[in-house]
């Protein structure tokens, strides 16, 4: 298979687990306890959770690979020759954006 099929195949996989993770996250964060006054120490003690902790970097990490994604397609349906050089870029944007985000989430774990 092509690379651009395994890039559509994924494409939607992520659509559909984003879904599922934004609805989990939804669901926590509205409904088991719709009265509490969202803090910082409530984020972080939150996030030390594992259920907490896989949900948002699901998120994360899902999130840029569908937009980063997804920016490749556009790109590639109006320069179509660019494909390698746009995927390398966006490779490395996602990779930075995961490595920041992961950062992030760790600032929440350390304090």
């Amino acid at each position: 298979m092509k690379g651009s099929l395994w890039a559509w195949i994924l494409h939607r996989i992520t659509a559909v687990l984003l879904v599922v993770l934004v609805a989990i996250h939804f669901g926590i964060m509205h409904f088991v306890d719709p009265t509490a006054v969202i803090t910082f120490a409530d984020s972080q003690m939150r996030l030390q959770s594992a259920l907490y902790l896989v949900v948002d970097s699901g998120l994360l990490v899902l999130g840029l690979y569908h937009g980063l994604n997804g920016i490749r397609n556009v790109v590639l349906d109006y320069w179509p020759r660019s494909g390698r050089v746009v995927g390398w870029i966006l490779a490395v944007i996602g990779v930075v954006a995961v490595g920041y985000g992961s950062m992030a989430l760790a600032a929440f774990l350390s304090q």
